[in-house]
């Protein structure tokens, strides 16, 4: 008798394991939210500031993309940013450019590039840091371009000096 209980739990068993998996093959799934192929959308975000043309370029991060290029090549010959495995030298720059220029939030930035605002504190800190060291050969004093006797000093009320050469 105990072989009879034992079988007919079995059939049992095994009649819920097959209804079951019957009941999970017609089952209707509601798909997940699609998957963002986050380094096409980088990319397409990227190359959408830089080729729209220059006034777009200028509105989004105050540069023309000749003159961002440039800036580029001179961070990188003079060793001061390095393209990383995961942000590349003009991602680096264009974040830097947008936060600044733009004066947009960690937070904003992170969601459009799909990084970390952590990852986006780093490289802002690296690519400023790069940018000062270069400080001396960008800015350039005003006694080095403007012969001093070619000056005109316009002063207003609040001691404001006005140089037009």
């Amino acid at each position: 008798m105990n072989s009879k209980i034992i079988h007919a739990a079995c059939m049992r068993a095994a009649v819920t394991v097959i209804a079951t998996i019957k009941q999970e093959k017609n089952r209707i799934y509601i798909p997940k939210e699609p998957r963002i192929n986050a380094i096409a959308q980088q990319e397409f975000y990227i190359d959408s500031i830089l080729n729209r043309g220059d006034r777009y370029c200028v509105e989004r991060i105050r540069m023309k993309p000749a003159v961002l290029y440039r800036l580029c090549d001179v961070l990188t010959s003079r060793d001061l940013l390095r393209s990383t495995q995961n942000v590349s030298i003009r991602e680096q720059v264009i974040v830097v450019l947008q936060i600044i220029g733009q004066n947009q939030r960690f937070r904003f930035i992170s969601g459009i590039y799909y990084r970390s605002i952590e990852t986006i504190h780093h490289y802002f800190r690296i690519v400023l840091k790069a940018v000062f060291k270069l400080y001396k050969h960008l800015i350039k004093d005003l006694d080095d371009i403007v012969p001093a006797n070619s000056i005109l000093i316009l002063r207003y009320e609040n001691n404001t000096n006005i140089f037009i050469h």
